[in-house]
């Protein structure tokens, strides 16, 4: 490889999971299947195991502005990708740490995971939360990626089509993962709203629970974007990629398993 190569820069704010399945280490491994490069800025500690997570310990939104600020001033991302933040604080900061990057790259693309409950059920996410991620982040998305659940929590619609639709703007696509829907037992549909059109994809649904695939589609998309595929390309792309690390997925406790992220030419089996 050249010496000059320089693969697209991800600049990822996310929490700390202990178990590697889910958070920063999902992000960092994701963007690395899709050669980019993964700048991690942790935004909580996280107790959790494969089964559930038990509790949150937000970091200063000091040490966050701090350590983001220090980064970019060296280092120029081509997209960002937000995973859990963990307090309103830190949705605030993160926000106008976004407005402050986009002056001068105003189309950087960035992906929010709406991580709003954990894979055991446990809620993640206040009332004043939600407001502070309506208000302030989701306007400086260009992406989105809630699961059924969360979509309804973020628009406060029951439907959760009508809920992604409600939540799409001229600036903001919506990518909803029908994981959480089981209506249709055998298949999952995921759709991209964007302002100008509709995407859907149906893909078999697996039969096992995953911990982290959420982290995995978002940051694989912004890995891909970063790339400077276009969206619909990217999404579609990503996906498929998802699966493959559902599908080869593996097992490290007695709960949710792990999606296998690791580059199959890298290893021996």
């Amino acid at each position: 490889m050249s010496m000059s190569y320089r693969p697209p820069v991800i600049l990822t704010f996310s929490g700390l999971d202990p178990t590697g399945g889910a958070g920063i280490q999902a992000d960092i491994a994701s963007q690395t299947l899709v050669n980019s490069h993964c700048c991690p800025i942790i935004t909580s500690y996280t107790s959790q195991d494969t089964h559930n997570v038990y509790s949150i310990y937000p970091l200063s939104k000091d040490v966050i502005e701090q350590s983001t600020r220090c980064l970019v001033r060296d280092v120029r991302p081509q997209a960002i990708k937000i995973g859990l933040l963990g307090s309103t604080e830190i949705v605030l900061t993160v926000a106008a740490l976004i407005r402050d990057i986009r002056i001068d790259c105003p189309q950087l693309p960035v992906v929010f995971d709406p991580v709003l409950a954990a894979g055991g059920g446990t809620n993640l996410s206040s009332d004043q939360l939600l407001d502070a991620i309506r208000e302030h982040l989701l306007p400086v998305c260009s992406l989105i990626t809630p699961n059924t659940d969360e979509a309804c929590k973020l628009a406060d619609i029951s439907n959760a089509y009508q809920a992604a639709e409600s939540l799409v703007t001229a600036q903001t696509s919506v990518l909803l993962t029908g994981t959480h829907d089981e209506t249709d037992k055998d298949r999952v549909h995921n759709r991209l709203y964007t302002k100008e059109s509709e995407t859907e994809w149906h893909w078999e649904r697996l039969p096992d629970v995953y911990h982290g695939s959420g982290c995995t589609l978002a940051s694989l998309v912004a890995g891909l974007l970063a790339h400077g595929i276009p969206l619909v390309e990217a999404v579609e792309q990503a996906q498929a990629l998802t699966i493959k690390t559902l599908e080869d997925s593996y097992a490290i406790g007695d709960g949710q398993r792990i999606p296998n992220r690791i580059p199959a030419d890298l290893y021996k089996s």
